[in-house]
């Protein structure tokens, strides 16, 4: 607001220009300005300074009116007025052990009553209460759970910190709600890449504080694929660089080359990092990435422990050995998670908490490497010598860490521990989906059988390259494409194998896209071709299935791929879509519903009819149904529209069917309208 005759902060606009020091709260007026002159300063422009004075001013502070004031300077509907009033608020020493409760309950009442910028900024105020320990979590973890409810209201601006939020409270406080909420937001356009993104390092997470191999390699692999998705979405450095970390790791572990392209891109990555955050004050969700100090100490010594593979390396032994013993201790040596009692991870007055599942994961290649040597195990007896009889005078808090540590590893040697996984049952499982010819697979086959431990490594790449490539830029359909594969891999196991199931992957990705595209679309944007989706007038003539198959048609030819329509003699009739690209028949079963847009009743009305085009081949095909129903209140999200359902065989045959549901949602309104 601009100065006036009577402003009774003049003292304090001409202390700020002139830049003499600033007049205190007694200067000003007293404890009787905040209530004579109320509605004045809790509109004026220079509130988060005065706030700040007040905040000086212990028996204010601590007196009923002096809170009042500073309860309702923090209710302001002014979002740009809001964000300083929560920095002054929060970044004030005495402010929040006295407030810090009240605070939160002021500002999660705005999050619940506003779904707009404001209400974001109330939602990210309280949240860092609460992670700061000067709130109860309860509250804001209701909030959450319930705000699953309220996502078609909520804007751009809300989601943005709502992402933020649930990020940072699952890291602290477990919940599945939490998790479900951040894939709720994947289906929002405008923060899909910022829900991937927490949702990998929540996953992260999980992998470096499980307790065993096969709970911290999978959730390892799923954590990188999120981060993909994140990246192929918006190129976000962050991810990025979290993605390289996570190469390394796998690699090494898999008994892989970590390669100078993965240090140079978490390099690079850190790199334009530090550029975005240059002279920019730090954020409350900064020290995540100040972690990648400690990754890429990480990184580096992962590359220097792999040299002992090469020859001539043992020629230095000692340095072989410190390399070794540091990925051995590396779990608890380096900080690579934010804390989570409140307090910043750069700190280095006491060692990290421990990372088990990073231990699990890159343990059993460096007993391994030392087993493999003739002398690793005198050696390390050396080294243990030597560090024994050194003085500490480093004053590193890790040093006792990295001396235990190297004593469990001795133990583990004199123990004979091999490799923990287990062996695969099915030598060329690492192999499926690769063009070999028939007789180079059996070759293949017979050979890995007998080398289990190359086998092991072999699938362990391959796991690792599969979780780092892209499957598509929109994070909704890369999520739902790696859930069905892994019901198929459940359901079907083995009808779902080789190129088989490379081409069902193909059809899925383009179905998932055409289902996207399809969702999005705005009304008679596709002219006549695109006409059966619209809204239906009472009484009006309903779409007919070939309507959508020849939408469906012309798209997926546009992708590349042969299909045809109204196919005779298959499964003793007449299949909608078509596809051989190989030597196996892939059919896709259309029909329209306008009744119980449910997969029990698709089920029930349709799968005997989709199964029995199975007949001959592998148990797995497609059902595609146009949803006609009315939709008053507006269309559900990609992974609602897809569904794996495996059913007993007709006839008595005992081989089980398995059918892909997807669902395109017709009979569509416009937003405005619901």
């Amino acid at each position: 607001m601009p100065a006036l005759a009577g402003d009774p902060l003049q003292p304090l606009r001409d202390a700020r220009r002139t830049g003499t020091p600033l007049p205190t709260l007694a200067d000003l007026g007293g404890p009787a300005l905040l209530t004579d002159a109320r509605d004045l300063l809790l509109d004026h422009d220079d509130l988060p300074v005065l706030l700040s004075l007040v905040c000086d001013d212990t028996a204010v502070l601590d007196s009923q009116h002096g809170q009042d004031f500073l309860l309702a300077a923090a209710e302001t509907d002014d979002p740009l007025l809001l964000e300083d009033v929560v920095a002054t608020l929060l970044t004030h020493p005495d402010a929040v052990p006295t407030l810090g409760e009240d605070l939160a309950d002021v500002w999660l009442d705005a999050s619940r009553t506003r779904l707009d910028l404001l209400g974001g900024i109330a939602l990210e105020a309280c949240a860092r209460l609460v992670l700061a320990d000067a709130a109860k979590p309860y509250g804001l973890q209701d909030r959450l759970r319930r705000m699953r409810r309220e996502l078609p209201r909520i804007d751009d601006d809300f989601a943005i910190r709502a992402v933020r939020v649930a990020g940072a409270l699952a890291e602290h406080f477990p919940s599945p709600e939490i998790s479900h909420l951040l894939e709720e937001f994947l289906n929002h356009d405008d923060v899909a890449d910022d829900a991937v993104f927490e949702l990998g390092m929540l996953t992260l997470r999980q992998a470096l504080t499980a307790d065993t191999l096969d709970h911290a390699r999978p959730l390892l692999l799923k954590a990188r694929q999120y981060l993909r998705d994140a990246y192929c979405d918006e190129e976000r450095p962050d991810a990025a660089a979290f993605g390289a970390a996570l190469d390394a790791v796998l690699t090494y572990s898999s008994g892989g080359t970590v390669s100078a392209d993965t240090l140079r891109q978490l390099q690079d990555a850190i790199l334009d990092i530090r550029l975005n955050l240059l002279r920019l004050p730090p954020g409350w969700r900064t020290p995540r990435l100040d972690t990648l100090n400690a990754w890429q100490r990480l990184l580096d010594t992962l590359n220097r422990a792999q040299a002992a593979d090469q020859p001539g390396a043992w020629l230095h032994a000692a340095a072989v050995i410190s390399d070794l013993v540091a990925v051995y201790a590396s779990h608890r040596s380096l900080d690579l998670l934010t804390s989570t009692d409140g307090t910043l991870a750069t700190s280095t007055s006491s060692p990290p908490p421990a990372s088990a599942g990073l231990h699990t994961v890159l343990a059993p290649r460096v007993e391994q490497t030392l087993l493999a040597h003739e002398r690793g195990l005198a050696l390390l007896d050396q080294w243990l010598d030597e560090l024994s009889a050194a003085q500490d005078t480093d004053q590193d808090p890790t040093t006792p860490i990295v001396r235990e540590q190297a004593a469990a590893l001795r133990e583990a040697l004199i123990a004979g521990r091999g490799d923990p996984r287990p062996k695969s049952e099915r030598p060329a499982a690492a192999l499926a989906g690769l063009p070999l010819h028939p007789a180079d697979t059996d070759r293949l086959t017979v050979f890995l059988a007998s080398a289990p431990e190359l086998t092991e490594r072999l699938a362990a790449m391959w796991e690792a390259r599969q979780a780092q490539e892209p499957v598509d830029e929109i994070p909704a359909i890369a999520t739902a494409y790696r859930t069905v594969r892994a019901e198929l891999r459940q359901q079907c196991p083995d009808g779902y194998t080789g190129q088989f199931a490379a081409d069902i992957d193909r059809m899925l990705l383009y179905l998932l896209r055409f289902l996207d595209l399809r969702l999005n679309e705005t009304q008679k944007f596709g002219g006549d071709a695109r006409k059966y989706l619209r809204q239906l007038k009472k009484g009006e003539e309903k779409p007919l299935e070939k309507e959508l198959g020849r939408d469906l048609r012309d798209f997926l030819r546009g992708q590349g791929l042969r299909v045809d329509l109204e196919v005779s003699n298959v499964g003793a009739g007449r299949v909608d879509i078509a596809w051989r690209p190989h030597d196996e028949l892939i059919t896709l079963e259309l029909k329209r519903d306008w009744k119980t847009p449910t997969w029990d009743a698709y089920a029930n009305a349709f799968l005997d009819q989709a199964i029995s085009y199975q007949v001959n081949g592998p148990p797995v095909n497609f059902l595609v149904v146009l949803d006609l129903t009315d939709k008053p209140k507006g269309l559900a999200a990609v992974p609602a529209c897809v569904h794996v359902r495996t059913v007993p065989g007709p006839a008595g045959d005992p081989r089980p069917r398995t059918v892909i549901m997807l669902r395109i949602q017709g009979n569509k309104r416009d937003p405005y309208g619901l």
